[in-house]
C-alpha cells in the first residue's frame, strides 16, 4: 500500500494497492509526501514498467525530481510517472548468484542471500555475471551502498550489470506485519480471483461463511479477498478452526497471495490488542530453570540462530499479537498468538512443537496528515446502513440518527437526552454495535464531541467532606465498587489530580456516566446530582504514536547516535527527518522511542537544573516518568518545577535536551504534541 498526499495543493490523498500499468495521466505534484506502508515498489518512467526506475521502500519520502540528471533540476510543478509495480510482497528469502557464464551453467556460482557492504572481500571478480534468483536487489557502484545505484530484478538478463561495476549489494525486504486502524474492521470476500463474481462485505466475526448464503445460493469457494481495515485471521474450517491465515489490510487477488492451498476458507475473525507494545516468552520445557526466550517488539526470522528451538513447549503472550511460523523466515504454517498462556502446541493450533520464526503485528503510524480524532457512525445497528465519518464536534442529528459506532481514533463524548437534563457517556476506541453497548439507553442523541488527548498517569482522590477535606480515598487504578473499599464512605468532594476518569453511578461500571477532567470538585452532589459514586476507572489511553515539537525552534525531540547501543545515544532537538528516531509513544508515564523501544530518562536521576536527558531501557522509576501540562511544558516526576528544555549556547551540545527550572512563558520549554 502506498499513500500519496498533495500537502501543498488541494490536500488530496491517493491510495495504491497493486500494480498500475499506466499512470501517465496521474498528477504527481513535486513535494508530495509518499508513505509506503507495505511492500517495496518501483516507479517507472514509462507505462508498462519501462524506462528508468525509482525504488521506494517502506517509510516516508518526499516526491522530488525523479528523472532529472545529477546536478540538473527542472522547475516543474508536477512529475510524470509512467507505471507503478509492487515488487516485494512476501518474506521469501532473496537470492543472487555471481556466475562464470551468462546462462549460469559453468562453474560453481557464489550465492548471496543478504546485504554485502563490500563485495571486494568476496572476490567475485572471477565470476563476471550477476543473476537474480529471487527478490529485487539494489547494486551500487561504491562500497557501503553508495554511488550510482541500479535495480536488479529476476527478469533482468545476467549480462546487464557486470559484477566488476558492483561494489556493494543489498536486497529489498518486506517490513513488519502492520495494522493502521485496528478498529476499522471491514473485509470483502469475492467468489472469483481478481475480485470477480459475487461479493459479501462484513465488519464482524463470521463463524461460518456458508451460513451467510441463503438456501438458493450455493457456496463453493472464496477466490479473492479485500481487507479494507483491521487485521483478520481466516480459517479453513468453521468456528475458527483448522489452518490459520493472517490477513493484513490490502488486496489478495488469489489463494496464493494469502498462502492458501486447495482448502476453502470457512470462517473469519478480526484481532484486537495493544499493537504498540508486544511482548512474548517462549519456553523449551516446563522446568523453572529450562531455556526461555523473551522477545519485546522484535521479529526473529531464525529462532535457532537466536539460540532457541527448534522445539517450543509453551508460550506466554504478555501483550500484543504475535504470529509464529513452522519454518524460518516467516514461512510455512502460521499460528496466531494472542494475549494469554499456551500450554502446548494443541493450544496454538499446531501439529507439533516446531516453531522456527516469530514476529509481532505492529501499529503503523497514520501520519500527521490524518485527523487525530475519527469516528464512523452508522444509521443501523451492527455497522449497517448509511455511514458518516466525524472528525470534529457535531450537534445536529435531525436528518441522520446514528445507531452504531466505530471509534477509530481518540475518545469521544456522546450526549443523549435524559429525563431531566442531558447525560453523556464516554466512547473509547472500539466497536459499538448498538446504543446499549455505548452505555447509552435508547434515547435521543444530542451531540458527539471529541475528547482531547491527555498525556499523564491517572490519579484521583475522593473526600468525605466538601472542599476536598476530611478522610481521603486515593486511586490510580479502576475500582469496581467504591463502597467495598470503605462501607461508610460517602463522597462529598473530588480532586482529579491527573488523567481522565469516568465516574459511574452504579457498581461494576454500570449506570450513568460522568467524564472527570483534572480539577477540584468541591461539592460532588451539586456537580453530579448523585448521592454516591458507585465505581470509577481511568479513560483508556488511546494507542497512538506522536512527535514532540518545540515551540521556540520548531524542531522535534530526536534520538541521535547508535540505536543498537542505548549508552551511545543522546536526545536532542532536530529538524523534521521523517524517521522513527522522532516518533514516540506515551504509556504508564513513559515516553518510549519507536526507534529502539528505550525510554526518556534523566541521567543519574538528579533532580537539579541542567541534568541531562537521554534514553535508557525501561525500569519505570520516577526519573523516567513525565507528564504533559496544559501550558505545553513536560515536567518530570522528580520535581514539578523541572521541565524539558533545550540546552542552548554555542557549544556542540547546544541542541541537547536537559532538565531546567520552570520559567513562565519560556518557549524553549514548551512543546506541542503531533498525533500520528
Amino acid at each position: 500500500q502506498i499513500m500519496i498526499y498533495d500537502i501543498y495543493g488541494d490536500k488530496s490523498k491517493k491510495e495504491v494497492h497493486s500494480d498500475v500499468l499506466d499512470t501517465s495521466s496521474w498528477i504527481f505534484p513535486v513535494g508530495a509526501l509518499l508513505r509506503i506502508i507495505r511492500g517495496c515498489w518501483i516507479f517507472y518512467e514509462k507505462p508498462k514498467f519501462q524506462g528508468r526506475k525509482y525504488v521506494l521502500e517502506e517509510g516516508e519520502t518526499v516526491l522530488d525530481h525523479l528523472w532529472d540528471l545529477p546536478g540538473v533540476k527542472h522547475h516543474r510543478r508536477n512529475l510524470t510517472v509512467g507505471s507503478i509495480k509492487h515488487v516485494t510482497k512476501d518474506c521469501g528469502v532473496p537470492e543472487v548468484e555471481f556466475c562464470l557464464a551468462a546462462d549460469g551453467t559453468e562453474g560453481l556460482p557464489i550465492c548471496i542471500q543478504s546485504a554485502i557492504a563490500n563485495l571486494e572481500e568476496l572476490d567475485v571478480e572471477k565470476n563476471p555475471y550477476i543473476k537474480v534468483k529471487s527478490g529485487v536487489w539494489l547494486a551500487y557502484s561504491d562500497i557501503n551502498y553508495k554511488g550510482e545505484m541500479k535495480v536488479l530484478e529476476e527478469c533482468d538478463s545476467p549480462s546487464e550489470v557486470p559484477s566488476a561495476d558492483v561494489k556493494s549489494l543489498r536486497p529489498l525486504k518486506m517490513g513488519e506485519l502492520k495494522v493502521q486502524m485496528p478498529m476499522n474492521v471491514k473485509i470483502i470476500i469475492y467468489e472469483k480471483t481478481h475480485f470477480g463474481g459475487w461479493s459479501k462485505e462484513f465488519s464482524e466475526n463470521i463463524c461460518s461463511v456458508p451460513a451467510l448464503f441463503g438456501s438458493e445460493e450455493e457456496f463453493r469457494e472464496i477466490g479473492s479477498i479485500r481487507v479494507i481495515g483491521g487485521v483478520w485471521v481466516a480459517y479453513d474450517k468453521e468456528r475458527y478452526k483448522g489452518h490459520q491465515y493472517l490477513l493484513e489490510e490490502g488486496d489478495y487477488e488469489d489463494r496464493r497471495s494469502w498462502g492458501g492451498t486447495d482448502s476453502v476458507l470457512l470462517s473469519f475473525r478480526f484481532l484486537q490488542a495493544d499493537f504498540i507494545e508486544s511482548s512474548v516468552a517462549l519456553f523449551q520445557s516446563d522446568d523453572e530453570d529450562g531455556k526461555t526466550l523473551d522477545i519485546i517488539n522484535e521479529e526473529i526470522p531464525d529462532l535457532e540462530q537466536a539460540g532457541f528451538g527448534p522445539e517450543t513447549r509453551s508460550i506466554l503472550v504478555r501483550s500484543g499479537v504475535w504470529v509464529a511460523y513452522q519454518q524460518k523466515y516467516f514461512c510455512g504454517e502460521q499460528y496466531i498468538l494472542e494475549k494469554g498462556k499456551y500450554k502446548c502446541f494443541f493450544d496454538w493450533g499446531g501439529s507439533s512443537k516446531i516453531i522456527m520464526s516469530i514476529r509481532p503485528i505492529k501499529l503503523e503510524p497514520l501520519g500527521t496528515n490524518e485527523p487525530p480524532h475519527l469516528l464512523k457512525a452508522f444509521s443501523n445497528t451492527h455497522f449497517q446502513g448509511t455511514c458518516i465519518d466525524f472528525t470534529a464536534e457535531v450537534s445536529d442529528f435531525t436528518s441522520f440518527i446514528p445507531c452504531s459506532f466505530k471509534v477509530l481514533r481518540g475518545c469521544w463524548l456522546l450526549y443523549y437526552q435524559g429525563e431531566i437534563a442531558d447525560n453523556h457517556c464516554v466512547l473509547e476506541e472500539g466497536l459499538y454495535a448498538d446504543l446499549s453497548s455505548c452505555g447509552c439507553p435508547t434515547a435521543t442523541i444530542k451531540s458527539l464531541k471529541p475528547i482531547q488527548y491527555v498525556f499523564s498517569e491517572p490519579s484521583i482522590s475522593l473526600f468525605a467532606l466538601e472542599g476536598c477535606k476530611g478522610r481521603e480515598l486515593h486511586f490510580s487504578e479502576p475500582i469496581n465498587s467504591v463502597l467495598s473499599e470503605d462501607l461508610h464512605f460517602y463522597t462529598q468532594s473530588v480532586w482529579v489530580r491527573s488523567g481522565l476518569w469516568i465516574a459511574y453511578e452504579g457498581c461494576n461500571f454500570l449506570g450513568k456516566q460522568i467524564l472527570l477532567e483534572p480539577s477540584e470538585i468541591s461539592n460532588w452532589n451539586e456537580h453530579s446530582g448523585w448521592k454516591v459514586i458507585g465505581s470509577l476507572r481511568p479513560v483508556k489511553q488511546p494507542a497512538v504514536y506522536l512527535r514532540v515539537k518545540n515551540r521556540a525552534q520548531g524542531k522535534y525531540l530526536t534520538v541521535a547516535g547508535s540505536l543498537a547501543d542505548v549508552r551511545a545515544t543522546s536526545v536532542c532537538a532536530s529538524p523534521y527527518n521523517g524517521k522513527n528516531t522522532q516518533i514516540w509513544h506515551y504509556c504508564r508515564g513513559l515516553f518510549k522511542s519507536k526507534a529502539n523501544n528505550a525510554c526518556l530518562d534523566v541521567i543519574g536521576g538528579r533532580d537539579v537544573p541542567g541534568a541531562k536527558v537521554a534514553l535508557w531501557a525501561e525500569h519505570g522509576k520516577d526519573r523516567q516518568k513525565w507528564r504533559l501540562n496544559e501550558d505545553g511544558t513536560i515536567s518530570s516526576y522528580l520535581s514539578d518545577q523541572l521541565v524539558l528544555d533545550i540546552k542552548g549556547g554555542s557549544h556542540y551540545d547546544k541542541n541537547h535536551i536537559i532538565m531546567n527550572q520552570l520559567i513562565d512563558n519560556r518557549h524553549s520549554q514548551q512543546w506541542d504534541i503531533e498525533i500520528l
